[in-house]
């Protein structure tokens, strides 16, 4: 029986995998290297440098050069001006505020982990709780209809110590649906602002992206040449051989360098985050490799040292 020439045997048809993949050496965990990769940002979080004026008809620019504090004055004069507007005259605009609001609140987030990484100062939460016996009016509280609870916690002996706490209940959806727990996402970075400003003032007087991204072209954003590679480097570097040369990483010269390890990150990069990387060269790939190790550590963890214990470890 012969083939239909519009048929492909099986093994050929396509995984929905980047090729990268396949070819990365044995031992390799890519669900590291995802781990790695999720720590940039989104194609929606990077916005704001891709607007041009022509373009910008929600207001991008804005976060552009501006400090956080800066940005929250004119979204919170903004916002005073809706909410004194009936709900049924809400539009675009206050479509576009609450969207502008919610990334501010989303890049305070990833500039708090910056400043404070371990940490040993002070830590934002934001989760889902049950609310009490006492404040729910029903004998048994329904697990559906939990409340958001955003904190504030710092370091203390012991325990950490809480600094703040706003509680947020779920009310009814926009759609008067009584039986689904609505969460007004406006409402709720509104309320995570409010406790930004007064838990924060050193993260508010940052430039927003600041140590991320820069008014160049995104392959030398420092996410990528000072996180994303050095970090992607330590992981694959001891599954790739190196001719059986053995030295310092930091005395490695250039001709030491496992070339295929750069191609891979190059291809992990523009197969995962495109809308950064797509540009880079396995050059410039090379080039932050190299900056990264005239300083890093000799004694730094390496591979999966990276993320811990293997499950599968045998112990005595």
């Amino acid at each position: 029986m012969s083939t239909s020439p519009s048929m492909s045997p099986p093994d050929s048809f396509p995984t929905g995998e980047p090729p990268v993949i396949g070819r990365l050496p044995a031992g390799v965990e890519y669900t590291h290297v995802k781990q790695i990769v999720l720590g940039l940002p989104g194609a929606l979080d990077v916005v704001p440098w891709f607007a041009t004026a022509g373009t910008d008809t929600a207001g991008w620019s804005r976060f552009r050069g501006k400090t956080f504090r800066a940005l929250d004055r004119m979204l919170s004069r903004e916002e005073q001006r809706l909410l004194a507007t009936a709900p049924q005259e809400h539009g675009r605009e206050h479509q576009l505020t609450a969207l502008l609001r919610h990334h501010f609140v989303q890049y305070v987030r990833l500039a708090l982990q910056q400043w404070d990484p371990t940490g040993e100062k002070r830590w934002l939460s934001t989760r889902l709780v049950s609310p009490s016996h006492a404040a729910s009016s029903a004998a048994v509280p329904d697990p559906s209809r939990r409340d958001l609870v955003i904190e504030v916690w710092e370091p203390a002996k012991g325990e950490p110590r809480l600094l703040d706490r706003v509680v947020m209940p779920p009310g009814p959806p926009p759609w008067r649906d009584v039986r689904v727990a609505y969460y007004d996402p406006w409402l709720a970075d509104r309320l995570c602002a409010d406790v930004i400003r007064r838990h924060f003032r050193e993260v508010m007087r940052r430039r927003i992206g600041q140590d991320w991204w820069a008014e160049r072209a995104p392959t030398g954003w420092p996410m990528l040449t000072q996180y994303a590679i050095p970090m992607l480097y330590d992981y694959l570097y001891p599954y790739y051989a190196v001719r059986g040369y053995r030295q310092l990483l930091r005395d490695l010269a250039p001709g030491h360098y496992p070339r295929q390890l750069f191609r891979d990150i190059r291809d992990i990069l523009q197969a995962e985050v495109p809308h950064l990387a797509a540009e880079v060269t396995e050059g410039q790939v090379q080039a932050a490799v190299q900056r990264y190790l005239e300083k890093a550590p000799p004694d730094r963890p390496m591979g999966f040292d990276m993320f811990g214990v293997r499950l599968d470890t045998k112990t005595a």
